[in-house]
């Protein structure tokens, strides 16, 4: 029983180093993932802005159209003045022309409107932009130091899993299923020490008669308590 301990305790050295690198990298993900997550949300803004000054300048070009036409018309009926007879068309024609006239100038207080929003949305997306460039720069050394961290992390679990595969190989069957149905449960230590009627796991008292029996059977029991693989260090 000896032996079997040492191979669990060996299996469950390396179990914990591959547990240790595992939880580091999701950690080290879930943080590369946030560092992300900003960067990509400043994105999200600077493109809905630009959507905002894509509206307003095609608003801009058909107020131009209108003005354009507006001014055609206005420049039309001019021309026609010299050649009006009567004083009723001629008066029309005035009419017609202020009209078209004070519809150029509502037009051009519009694009003047329409230019100011523009402005204010560019000065906007240059903010978010030099925002985004200065979260960039902070987070790419950031960035680098993690994917250099979890490419030795995952090195580490490369290396180290055909090892504990090999070790736990050699374990009994009965006893290697013990074990690993523990450490998948807890995903922590799986064999602890049973000491002065204590689990050094849960840290639980043991019942006297359990420990005693362990003592005399010296072989590897359940924590009542925590379900722990429990073995007494034989002196």
């Amino acid at each position: 029983m000896k032996e079997e301990v040492q191979q669990l305790i060996d299996v469950q050295e390396l179990d914990q180093k591959i547990l240790a690198a595992r939880r580091k990298r999701s950690e080290l993900l879930t943080r590369k993932e946030k560092l992300e997550a900003q960067a990509e949300k400043l994105e999200k803004v600077v493109s809905a802005i630009q959507e905002q000054i894509d509206e307003v300048q095609q608003d801009i070009s058909s107020l131009n159209q209108d003005l354009a036409k507006v001014q055609d018309s206005v420049t039309k009926a001019e021309d026609r003045l010299p050649e009006v007879k009567t004083q009723k068309e001629y008066l029309a024609i005035l009419k017609e022309v202020d009209a078209a006239k004070k519809n150029v100038k509502d037009i051009e207080e519009a694009l003047k409107l329409k230019q100011q929003v523009v402005d204010e949305l560019k000065a906007d997306q240059n903010d978010k932009l030099s925002e985004l460039d200065e979260l960039n720069n902070a987070n790419d050394s950031q960035l680098k130091d993690i994917d250099t961290l979890v490419a030795e992390l995952e090195k580490i679990d490369a290396t180290e899993t055909p090892k504990r595969d090999k070790l736990i190989a050699q374990v009994p069957e009965v006893l290697r299923k013990r074990y690993e149905l523990v450490l998948n449960h807890l995903n922590s230590a799986a064999l602890v020490e049973a000491k002065n009627y204590t689990c050094t796991g849960c840290y639980m008292r043991l019942p006297p008669q359990f420990y005693n029996n362990m003592l005399k059977s010296k072989k590897i029991s359940t924590c009542p308590q925590c379900n722990r693989l429990l073995y007494i260090e034989e002196a």
